[in-house]
């Protein structure tokens, strides 16, 4: 039975921050993957989101240029859209792929595996046969996978999820949507940019229930100006799938309607893949929720790891990296300088036009835990950025919550152009703990739309400590 320093079950992103750098540092490591290497973030998630929601703001652009004083501006074809899709996914796998892997020093197995006991795994590959292995350190990394809510007559159908939408050959001329999370409403809009009639249902009365109230407002705002229909607080009775149509039965407003749409998008969201790993036979604590861990990414068996969407929400690929890079210390350390997981902030963003961006407490979340007379909110609308005014581009805002006079900042939601981009500056000054009002103070470059943070900052002192001077006076 071969044996190994650390064996790591799944090539997606964290399990490969780990297999590289454990190689990197002498360890003897083996990287077990089913089937997707490189896994969910390239074949299924960020990689191929992105590269079509770049292909749709083209699209997008094109259909509105004349707001930019252009005349003549044609509708691009989308015919080859998903294929540079699958090309761009194509590029980025060939370097997380076995052969790549195995150039860098990493054993690698294509199969499934599952306990035989706390040390040993068996690999059953695709031919059937059966490999066991042992490792000293075992860590876990087999992510997560479409939730499938439960409809009645939805496993039927030949619906599509994130893991099977970017295998069309063609864009569909009406697509419908179950949820309306980040997913959802992702490939919702992408989708309606570049040529479908596209239906969102969603279950809960607003989409991005885990965001600001405003920013749902705005994004639904958006959604409803370009076309798309929103079924929200709304339930799926039923699905049926019959002459090349879906037909779904949905309640809402108090009443039974009919949807019909040629393809099914589920975006119901994810859940930890533990079921094929026999965890019990390692004796490893799992619950349907995922896998428990403690600061240090350990399972209750110390010397079994656990990271990433494997172990619950949130589903994010940075926060699955940034707990890979500290179990990777771990291991390559000796023992008494193992490394615990930073229990800092996690940012989001969802990629929507405007993109909304958001990072720790939203404002009622802010006053449950400090008292309403005990935060301040600073609001700057985006179309007063003089950025955002040149390119068109003003439905968005800048948002921040902080403690009321010392302007530490407790969190904030942007929604702008590449909001995303402009997260990390909050997130910095929430970790070194560098208030709000020390941003005023920064030199941002103009015209850029980062100096809309800027602008929120200066409102601390116009609105907050003027305020309360005035009323001193008074």
């Amino acid at each position: 039975m071969e044996k190994y320093d650390v064996i790591v079950i799944g090539a997606g992103a964290c399990g490969l921050v780990v297999a590289n750098g454990a190689v990197a540092f002498g360890k003897k490591v083996l990287l077990i993957e089913n089937e997707n290497w490189g896994g969910d973030c390239t074949n299924f998630g960020c990689v191929p989101s992105k590269s079509i929601i770049a292909s749709s703001k083209i699209s997008h652009a094109a259909k509105f240029c004349t707001t930019l004083g252009l005349d003549k501006c044609s509708f691009p074809d989308a015919e080859h859209v998903l294929k540079r899709v699958q090309d761009i996914v194509s590029s980025i796998r060939k370097h997380e792929e076995p052969d790549a892997l195995r150039k860098k020093g990493i054993f690698t197995l294509t199969g499934r595996a599952h306990f035989v006991d706390s040390h040993t795994l068996c690999v059953i590959q695709s031919d059937e046969s059966q490999s066991n292995v042992q490792g000293k350190y075992i860590v876990i990394a087999t992510g997560s996978y479409p939730r499938i809510p439960d409809i009645p007559g939805l496993v039927n159908t030949p619906f599509l999820t994130n893991e099977t939408i970017f295998s069309l050959s063609a864009i569909p001329k009406s697509l419908a949507i179950l949820g309306g999370g980040p997913i959802g409403s992702e490939l919702g809009q992408a989708f309606l940019r570049l040529g479908s009639k596209t239906t969102l249902i969603h279950s809960h009365p607003h989409l991005l229930e885990r965001e600001e109230r405003v920013a749902q407002s705005l994004i639904e705002k958006q959604f409803l100006s370009e076309g798309m229909e929103l079924e929200l607080d709304a339930k799926v009775q039923s699905v049926t799938f019959d002459q090349n149509l879906f037909t779904l039965l949905v309640f809402t407003n108090g009443k039974t309607k009919q949807i019909q749409t040629e393809k099914l998008l589920v975006a119901s969201g994810r859940m930890p893949n533990i079921q094929e790993l026999n965890l019990q036979n390692a004796k490893i604590n799992f619950s349907s929720s995922g896998i428990p861990v403690d600061c240090y990414g350990r399972t209750n068996v110390s010397h079994i790891f656990a990271i990433g969407d494997v172990t619950g929400p949130p589903f994010f690929t940075h926060r699955a990296e940034h707990e890979a890079r500290a179990v990777l210390t771990t291991l390559i350390l000796p023992f008494w300088f193992k490394k615990k997981i930073d229990n800092q902030a996690i940012p989001r963003v969802t990629y929507t036009s405007p993109e909304i961006a958001s990072i720790g407490l939203s404002e009622e979340d802010a006053e449950k835990s400090y008292g309403k007379k005990n935060i301040a909110v600073y609001h700057f609308p985006l179309e007063k950025v003089d950025r955002a005014i040149t390119q068109s581009e003003t439905m968005g805002f800048f948002r921040v919550v902080t403690k009321k006079y010392s302007s530490q900042i407790l969190g904030a939601t942007l929604v702008a152009p590449n909001a995303g981009d402009m997260l990390p500056i909050i997130s910095l000054a929430m970790y070194k703990k560098i208030p709000l009002r020390q941003l005023a103070s920064l030199i941002f470059p103009y015209p850029t739309y980062a100096l809309g943070l800027r602008q929120t900052a200066d409102l601390w002192l116009k609105e907050t400590i003027a305020t309360s001077v005035k009323s001193w006076f008074k």
